[in-house]
């Protein structure tokens, strides 16, 4: 079954009185679209028309199941944009309901957006109060693009959680548990407030996470990089951002991000992933003008940092830089990446990095066009760089050799009697061509070029007891060639019959033929 909505969509709203419960949204099919500007949606608003006495009361939660896929996109002619959303709105004094989503593709693009909101306005006796609700989604593929400026929320498109410009209250959660998770073309998941309260957190569970490019021009003349962000622009404190992550992409200018630019506490950034890429721009982020945190803590198997990609803490005005902390056995910094932990008046950030393997960045006391590692205040006290080599012992490869190098007396060989054969062949060790232009032939055979003095052995000779006779008869000795003696005479005589040699165990035994 397919359910499509088209403006209005659905609304279920609570606009005046005092301590009413709004009523739930549920819906339940294989496909879902929210198309052309499209509301599913639970608010608390107040009169639009004098007498101006706020509505007092809790907007009900949103649930929607799509087994196969759920697709937010569009706007109507007047830019409000499609979505599912729950709100305190205009002069509206409550809790925001909950949207909870279970899907197996949801995808939300022009203008698609999934809100939880406490509203804001110019005013700030007219704007909202309350608590806004959670944003839990569970699905199998989650793709994220091509915002807008919505004009009647004042907010850009994406998954959102806020508190609204002089709105007072807490903001929401967003939990994310997905297969995989891509925010593209500028696509938003943000936590934020612009008011007082502090914003929530956004916490994501996905195997494969791609953050990548940015958006067309909006109408509010902004391009926004594609962003997961957790951010505040007032005293109040911002939230934090949390990844559990197989596979990190951060690409093409992308962003992961926590700030506060007036004056509040940030968030801590925290990413735990087997493998993390930023290539091309790709950042990881974290920026405060007056408070505290806005650390990054990375644990990950592999850090890979690509053309112009960028790991920053950065702390404007007083306040302090954030500390950066990277546990990864292997790091590699190519192309004019840096990691920074910077501040203008401040102090610097630390920056403490624990691997096996560092390549490519190099530490020094400012950026420069290589891949640096810098953790410095314009005027304050710049902060400490830490690089601990676990696992790796310097003086592991310092091996003492033996004085004597070579013993001759025991490499080689004792001789070999002459009715034994012998030889001696010099192959080289064997397994490749002794030069670079000799061809690699199967018939290399590996050399064994061991010490063999301990298989060198001798086989002594046993004395013989003689059992001749006293007078033993005389043995007669074939003559093989003949000489005259100094009288003259002619002598017959025979080979030197020589004495049996000590045998090697080196020796081969083969009679000569």
């Amino acid at each position: 079954m397919v359910l499509t909505f088209i403006f209005p969509g659905a609304r279920c709203e609570i606009t005046g009185g005092e301590r009413n419960n709004g009523g739930a949204i549920t819906i339940e099919a294989d496909r879902v679209r929210v198309l052309d500007g499209a509301r599913l949606s639970t608010d608390v608003i107040g009169p639009l028309i004098p007498p101006l006495t706020p509505t007092i009361g809790n907007a009900g939660d949103i649930f929607v199941t799509a087994r196969e896929s759920l697709e937010i996109r569009g706007t109507n002619p007047g830019q409000f944009s499609s979505g599912i959303a729950s709100s305190i709105q205009f002069l509206g004094i409550g809790e925001a309901g909950n949207i909870k989503i279970n899907a197996g593709q949801l995808a939300l693009s022009n203008g698609g957006t999934i809100t939880s909101a406490i509203a804001g306005n110019l005013i700030a006796a007219n704007a909202g109060q309350g608590i806004a609700g959670d944003i839990t989604i569970q699905a199998n593929d989650v793709q994220v693009s091509d915002p807008i400026f919505d004009p009647f929320s004042q907010a850009t498109s994406g998954i959102t959680v806020a508190i609204g410009s002089n709105a007072t209250g807490q903001g929401g959660n967003i939990n994310l548990n997905a297969n995989s998770l891509r925010v593209l073309n500028g696509g938003q998941i943000t936590s934020s407030t612009d008011g007082r309260g502090a914003a929530g957190n956004v916490n994501l569970q996905v195997n494969n996470i791609t953050v990548e490019g940015i958006s067309q021009p909006l109408t509010d003349g902004r391009i926004l990089p594609s962003t997961i962000t957790a951010a505040s622009t007032t005293t109040s404190d911002a939230g934090s951002v949390s990844l559990v992550v197989n596979q990190l992409n951060v690409l093409n200018n992308g962003q992961i991000s926590v700030s506060n630019t007036g004056g509040g506490n940030a968030g801590n950034l925290l990413v735990n992933a087997n493998q993390i890429k930023l290539e091309r721009g790709g950042s990881l982020l974290s920026e405060v003008s007056a408070g505290d945190r806005g650390n990054i803590t990375l644990n990950t198997d592999v850090l890979l940092m690509r053309y112009g990609s960028h790991i920053n803490t950065n702390a404007t005005g007083t306040a302090t830089g954030g500390n950066i902390t990277i546990n990864a056995p292997i790091i590699i910094g190519l192309e004019n990446s840096d990691i920074t932990a910077n501040a203008i008046e401040g102090a610097g950030g630390n920056i403490d990095i624990t691997t096996q393997g560092l390549f490519g960045l190099e530490f020094r006391d400012q950026l420069t066009l290589e891949s640096d590692i810098t953790a410095s205040s314009q005027f304050g006290v710049s902060g400490t760089v830490q690089i601990n080599n676990f696992g790796v012992d310097p003086n592991s490869g310092l091996v003492e050799l033996p004085a004597n190098v070579t013993d001759p007396s025991q490499q080689i060989a004792t001789g070999c009697a002459d009715t034994s054969s012998n030889s001696f062949i010099a192959t080289g060790r064997g397994g490749i061509p002794q030069n670079p232009s000799q061809e690699l032939r199967s018939d290399r055979t590996w050399s064994d070029v061991r010490d063999i003095s301990a298989f060198r052995q001798t086989q002594p000779v046993q004395a013989k007891i003689s059992t001749t006779p006293e007078n033993p008869t005389e043995t007669f000795t074939q003559a093989t060639s003949w000489h005259r003696n100094a009288q003259g005479k002619i002598e017959l005589v025979a080979d030197k019959v020589f004495s049996n040699m000590q045998k090697s165990l080196t020796c081969a035994a083969v009679p000569k033929s």
